[in-house]
């Protein structure tokens, strides 16, 4: 419950940040500073890499509401019911690696990146049955814990809001292909009541998702960018525009807190600008 609480004090944290990223933004001259950052990477290479490291978390947060069939006759004398259900969040490793393309400053999609990365999930729930309103003489609580594996590939637009070359916030649309490599579910309950779980979450999930991150920059052309991010709507499997992943009797939603780092280079001779946005040396941004 204590890790439940704290995904989703994080989460609130960077809903916060992004309401006052669009407050500072107009406060600090909107246009007028993002031009500066336009100046700033004029200069350099259009295309570059990232690698990021993080962790997962499975809170609850459902927005559809999620009631589950928790009693069962099937294969068994007497009627078994679950009572006490709980989720309990639980952290994994977060790995990514990739590359990007800025595009423009000016316009809504500041810049496109593409990558790999490697995601663990993991969660679990508890809970007691009874038989015949009475809790079972063997034991009064089961517990289950989920945990998978996953490869993933993203595509990315990301808007850039620049206060100034240092600091930017950035809002994120993408679409992620996760394929678990592994997957397993582990249980303590052996009384027959699993007959009554759902299917076992698919291997194979194509979801859209929401970033929002903080750029800063660090060195002369090194950027970290600490984000959160969130799926907006399961693609496949299609669960009824549901964006968690179901496991056990429960679902979960998959929130991803990552520390991106990226790096800008310089092109072996100066670009000369012409100032025709048509061109590819750089003249859009």
């Amino acid at each position: 419950m204590k890790s439940v609480c704290y995904t989703l004090f994080l989460f609130l944290t960077f809903v916060v940040l992004a309401l006052q990223s669009s407050a500072q933004f107009n406060r600090y001259g909107g246009k007028k500073r993002t031009q500066k950052m336009g100046e700033f990477i004029k200069p350099l290479n259009n295309t570059g890499w990232y690698f990021g490291v993080g962790v997962t978390a499975t809170p609850k947060l459902n927005f559809i509401d999620y009631s589950p069939t928790l009693t069962t006759s099937s294969f068994q004398p007497i009627v078994l019911t679950a009572i006490n259900l709980e989720q309990k969040s639980e952290f994994g490793l977060y790995l990514e690696l990739g590359g990007y393309r800025l595009l423009s400053t000016k316009k809504p999609i500041s810049y496109i990146d593409y990558g790999l990365s490697y995601k663990q999930f993991r969660a679990a729930q508890s809970y007691d049955l009874i038989s015949q309103n009475l809790v079972l003489s063997d034991t009064t609580s089961y517990s289950q814990s989920f945990q998978s594996h996953s490869v993933s590939t993203h595509f990315n637009a990301n808007n850039i809001l620049a206060i100034n070359k240092n600091i930017f916030f950035q809002n994120t649309l993408g679409a992620n292909i996760d394929f678990a490599v592994s997957q397993t579910i582990n249980t303590e309950d052996e009384s027959g009541f699993d007959e009554t779980y759902q299917d076992n979450p698919s291997r194979l999930r194509a979801q859209l998702h929401y970033k929002f991150g903080i750029g800063i920059r660090i060195s002369e052309m090194w950027y970290i960018i600490p984000s959160v991010e969130i799926p907006l709507i399961n693609v496949w499997e299609w669960e009824s525009g549901r964006s968690t992943f179901g496991a056990f009797n429960s679902r979960y939603r998959p929130v991803i807190f990552s520390l991106r780092c990226t790096w800008l280079t310089k092109p072996d001779c100066p670009k000369v600008w012409d100032n025709d946005s048509s061109t590819t040396n750089g003249g859009s941004l």
